[in-house]
């Protein structure tokens, strides 16, 4: 369906927000490959499709493509195939995506099947929200795992500080080197504290650079 200048200049302004950020995040260059346009079968027929590869898992794919897609307009599934409508007033765009795992890397692909020139660019924006989507979560599931490493170390760094000046106190030579042993763990664990924080702020600036 073509869709005239008004509705590609409201889909556009729908998607911009998430692509125009900044590129300077901490995601390997691995993760993501560029958008490329190819042929790629749905449902026994070959279409005209743009997509791009990642390392992220399917489960997790499949879950932010699907409520991206539920938030711009409506999504159905027929087997592996994901028919989404990109939805403005009374116009609309119907699109199909096909997401799948090839040589360990998920494939995101899609297509309005009618290979229309028109649609190119929308269906390359709207490519490039899903990756931002993908890079978001990708940092943010980063952040929960220094969230939760700062935890633990401070679980351990507290549990000394309450402990160990008993140990001091029953003036022994077994407990004496303990008490010094722990002290050293004291400052490595501070230490590896500090470098978790900074790290964490590194990731969450990088979060909201994207």
């Amino acid at each position: 369906m073509q869709l005239n200048s008004f509705f590609r200049n409201t889909i556009f302004l729908i998607i911009l927000p998430l692509i125009s950020f900044g590129e300077k995040i901490k995601i390997p260059n691995i993760l993501f490959s560029e958008i490329e346009i190819s042929k790629q079968e749905f449902n026994d027929s070959k279409y005209n499709s743009q997509s791009f590869s990642c390392l992220i898992p399917l489960k997790i794919i499949n879950y932010e493509v699907e409520k991206f897609y539920s938030e711009l307009g409506s999504l159905t599934k027929e087997k592996k195939i994901l028919k989404h409508t990109i939805k403005n007033k009374n116009e609309q765009l119907k699109l199909s995506s096909l997401i799948v795992k090839k040589n360990k890397r998920s494939f995101i692909y899609v297509t309005d099947m009618n290979e229309n020139e028109e649609n190119k660019l929308i269906i390359r924006n709207l490519l490039l929200s899903i990756k931002k989507i993908l890079k978001k979560r990708y940092i943010n599931d980063y952040i929960k795992e220094i969230e939760s490493d700062i935890k633990k170390i401070d679980k351990k760094q507290n549990k000394l500080i309450r402990k160990n000046p008993k140990y001091l106190e029953i003036n022994s030579m077994f407990f004496y080197k303990l008490f010094q042993k722990n002290e050293s763990k004291k400052v490595d664990l501070k230490i590896s504290l500090e470098k978790l924080y900074e790290e964490l702020d590194e990731a969450k600036a990088a979060y909201n650079n994207i």
